[in-house]
């Protein structure tokens, strides 16, 4: 599992991966201490670490992109639960959580596959999966043709010292957050949204 830097700011809740899909709860680890369980809490966003395929990046992106991150969401009114690591997780691991814990959204920060030049072990990517309610999802059944369609996913990837910075991350990842639960809307109907909106306005102005 990943072990991130010993900093105050840093403390995270560690999922229990035997509870994964569990519907009415899930089990966790609070670091250093007994397991425990924690209920949905009525916030906006949730934030799961995962070391994913690179714990690598975990430890070199982690200590500064989480607490920019968590400062972004805060100067924007955007609520947040105590961030859970949640060590070999994987992308889908949003959804199991999404169903558990009821955020609007889910945000998997997750070591990517290690590849390309020798840094490339330190990339991760910020998977943001929107959990549609009944009005956002009767908009993104039409917009997709997926009857069944209960996330959407907007990401951001390359994030490391060789590509996009941490520090620069948080800030993108926090405008997308905003965006999307302004917006209602994540992927591919979320830029539509931004297109349209874009194009309304220059048409306004002549």
């Amino acid at each position: 599992p990943a072990r991130l830097p010993d900093r105050p700011r840093l403390r995270l809740l560690q999922l229990g991966a035997r509870f994964i899909g569990e519907t009415s709860h899930i089990g966790i680890v609070d670091i250093g201490q007994n397991q425990t369980f924690v209920a949905p809490e009525g916030v906006d966003v949730q934030i799961i670490v995962s070391d994913g395929l690179s714990a690598e990046a975990v430890h070199h992106n982690i200590p500064d992109l989480l607490p920019a991150l968590l400062d972004g969401l805060k100067e924007q009114r955007i609520t947040a639960g105590k961030p859970i690591l949640a060590p070999y997780g994987r992308v889908k691991l949003a959804e199991a959580l999404g169903d558990a814990l009821q955020p609007k959204l889910i945000i998997n920060l997750i070591g990517e596959r290690p590849g390309g030049d020798a840094l490339a072990s330190r990339s991760m990517s910020a998977y943001i999966a929107y959990r549609l309610d009944d009005d956002a999802k009767a908009d993104a059944v039409e917009f997709s043709g997926n009857p069944d369609i209960r996330y959407e996913y907007t990401v951001i990837s390359n994030i490391y010292s060789g590509g996009l910075p941490p520090g620069e991350a948080a800030v993108q990842i926090a405008e997308r957050v905003n965006q999307i639960l302004t917006t209602k809307a994540a992927g591919n109907r979320l830029e539509r949204a931004i297109h349209d909106r874009s194009h309304n306005m220059r048409a306004a102005a002549f």
